[in-house]
């Protein structure tokens, strides 16, 4: 899963793809180099800035969803917890909603993708990023997302989502420290026993840059560490910048995965 930001503020890239087109061309560029899905996203992750209007993520994410999906005819998710969003996105040929809230902020997400019968993403975040610096330790960190995310995934289900549309993210970074969230790709095999598909989604971020002392950009080695450990533990998708080197990082390590199944 490649990574197109359509926010100015991406922690990653923001500023770097600011128009339309350079954002087409960087997914056209992305398919070229083996990502089999395109995630769209019109807000930033980064937890220091406020929440981006409904209207103005509308504006960001459609053009963008409606280029990738019809001119280049890619699997397109959206990146967005907001549930008029998602519905705008799905209808301009987005086919998966990739949801950092784990469809819990808005009651009417779980029921948007239930009617319009698309994939879903649900990812494990510890409350709310305004919150973080107040949580209490979770205990271990694993027993808690995966006890979670099986909550939500069942809440989901009755809510109308078909069981096998569903991936899980265990939320590196979000609500996480350091040490958690080498914890969670260590335990991955654990995640998997919740019987959905596993996202991982650990490019370039901040828990790398603490090992690394590296800023977001020179964090490709960091990053290509994580997503090897994690295929090897067991996960079936991985949300990348770096599609090119990370799929060479894929092949081999599925190849290993084939050799341990002999």
């Amino acid at each position: 899963m490649g990574i197109v930001n359509a926010s100015p503020d991406s922690f990653s890239d923001g500023g770097v793809y600011a128009t339309l087109e350079a954002r087409v061309a960087l997914a056209a560029e992305l398919l070229a180099a083996g990502a089999d899905v395109i995630d769209v996203g019109g807000e930033s992750g980064r937890t220091n800035l406020p929440p981006v209007a409904v209207d103005e993520e509308i504006r960001r994410v459609v053009p963008l969803v409606e280029r990738v999906a019809g001119e280049l005819g890619a699997l397109v998710s959206v990146d967005t917890y907001k549930p008029a969003v998602a519905a705008a996105a799905l209808a301009a040929g987005a086919s998966i909603v990739n949801d950092v809230s784990g469809l819990r902020w808005d009651s009417q997400m779980a029921r948007t993708i239930a009617e319009i019968k698309c994939g879903a993403v649900l990812m494990h975040m510890r409350g709310r990023p305004e919150e973080w610096r107040n949580l209490p330790p979770p205990g271990d960190i694993v027993l808690l997302v995966k006890r979670e995310l099986r909550e939500w995934v069942e809440a989901a289900v009755l809510a109308g989502v078909r069981r096998e549309r569903i991936a899980l993210d265990p939320g590196f970074g979000f609500g996480k420290n350091f040490e958690q969230n080498y914890e969670l790709i260590a335990r991955l095999p654990e995640l998997r026993k919740i019987g959905c598909a596993i996202l991982i989604g650990t490019s370039r971020k901040g828990f790398l840059g603490h090992t690394l002392g590296k800023q977001p950009g020179d964090r490709i080695w960091g990053t290509a560490a994580t997503i090897a450990a994690s295929i090897l533990g067991g996960a079936h998708i991985v949300r990348v910048h770096d599609v090119a080197e990370m799929v060479q990082v894929a092949r081999v390590s599925d190849n290993i995965l084939a050799g341990s199944a002999l």
